[in-house]
């Protein structure tokens, strides 16, 4: 048995090397459909920003009578006005002389301060100051926030809501970012059934892929549903080939243990190689990955889960998809979000393993007004219970030499991706 640590190591070597193999390719879409995807080259500033030296605040843009100090308690003739998209047009000022500015207007060259309308007193033609500005105040200078081929983002990065003002800011229409990865997936089981058949004795509803499916709908993924698949090697098989060719990922939920039945696991191993069955994680220990050789399509890696539907959603969240989120990005493991949080009760369990336990984080504030994050274990643990998976935002994890944790104490939390704290 190895522990999690070095799974997470192993697994991240393998989609290295399968990367390796791999075509550096992209894909060009429209930056509104660009959202959750993933930046294949660096992007450079096309565009200097503020383009000119612009107005921060409503006012008047004035040409000081002295340089080198600030803009004092005197009277200024006004000779015009610069509105956004208007700029003024008139003679370059000359000391005294003035403007009417508003905010983000292009302030004249020959201005050098832009005084606040609050700060004036205007009779016609004639702006009296009423108090000190200094010299420079209330322009935004050009370039100040992004310079000429300044950098605005990176290769691998990905594209969230708030990038959006900052890349339609500089009128860019269309990106190049990562291919979608293709994922298939199946489970093996002769008792389970679909929803809606007449369950038999001993049967239950498939679960499995329904979570897969929800759990990677949020990544740029194409998801290539293979459904429940004949527990035999013969029909594991086929089906791990055609997989295998119309895929990147196959991912597998069952079989992978070492049951009388379990064929998963040896079939992928005559078809390529299979590595890390039993990782010393709690729920999830018969774990295994590596890759299936399609011959002429190339190597499909392959992210065997367990059966049991908790320990399922545990693996795939927690190990597998920090490096799904690699392979899509190319550049980094991104890893679930952590947290530490006060334990509101006693946790006692089994050490051993390195443990996910369910639980529920919220958010409190304290005596003094600061928030505080608690979390709590979800009843019984058994890797069965999808009702406590359910009601679950979070695991806490924890070590496996821990057997005891006193309420009180700071535990680390892996946030679900979709949480939405209280």
């Amino acid at each position: 048995m190895i522990s999690f640590a070095q799974a997470q190591d192993n697994l991240h070597q393998l989609c290295q090397t399968w990367l390796a193999t791999q075509s550096d390719e992209s894909e060009r879409i429209a930056l509104g459909e660009s959202l959750g995807r993933y930046l294949s080259q660096d992007l450079t500033a096309a565009l200097e920003l503020p383009r000119s030296d612009i107005s921060a605040m409503d006012g008047y843009a004035v040409y000081s009578h002295d340089r080198n100090g600030p803009v004092t308690s005197q009277v200024f003739s006004l000779k015009g006005e610069s509105r956004a998209g208007e700029p003024y047009t008139g003679d370059p000022l000359a000391p005294g002389e003035c403007i009417r500015i508003f905010t983000g207007a292009v302030v004249p060259a020959s201005s050098d301060t832009v005084v606040i309308q609050e700060n004036v007193e205007r009779e016609n033609e004639a702006v009296q100051m009423l108090q000190d500005t200094s010299l420079g105040a209330n322009i935004r200078l050009r370039g100040e926030e992004i310079g000429s081929d300044a950098i605005i983002a990176t290769t691998g990065q990905l594209i969230t809501p708030n990038m959006i003002p900052l890349l339609a800011s500089q009128g860019i229409a269309h990106l190049n970012v990562r291919p979608k990865l293709r994922v298939a997936f199946f489970a093996t089981g002769d008792e389970l059934k679909a929803a809606g058949d007449v369950l038999g004795e001993g049967d239950i509803y498939e679960s499995n892929l329904a979570s897969i499916a929800a759990v990677l709908r949020h990544y740029p993924v194409e998801l290539i549903n293979l459904g429940v698949v004949e527990d035999t090697p013969g029909a594991i098989t086929a089906c791990l080939h055609k997989a295998s060719v119309d895929a990147d990922i196959v991912i597998s939920s069952g079989g992978v243990s070492v049951g009388d039945y379990d064929y998963v696991r040896q079939c992928v191993d005559s078809m390529g190689a299979v590595s890390d069955y039993k990782v010393a994680m709690k729920p999830g220990k018969p774990v295994c990955f590596g890759y299936i050789d399609g011959g002429e399509s190339g190597r499909a890696l392959f992210f065997g889960l367990p059966g049991n539907a908790v320990s399922s959603f545990v693996v795939l969240t927690e190990l597998y998809l920090p490096v799904i989120k690699f392979l899509l990005n190319r550049e980094r493991v991104i890893p679930t979000t952590q947290l530490e949080a006060e334990l509101d009760a006693d946790l006692n369990r089994r050490g051993g393993r390195l443990e996910f336990q369910r639980g529920v984080l919220t958010r409190n504030v304290d005596g003094a007004g600061d928030s505080l994050l608690r979390v709590s274990a979800l009843g019984s643990q058994d890797s069965h219970r999808v009702l406590g998976l359910a009601r679950a935002n979070c695991t806490i994890k924890i070590a496996a030499d821990v057997e005891h944790i006193s309420a009180g104490s700071k535990v680390m939390v892996s946030v679900f991706p979709w949480t939405e704290l209280q």
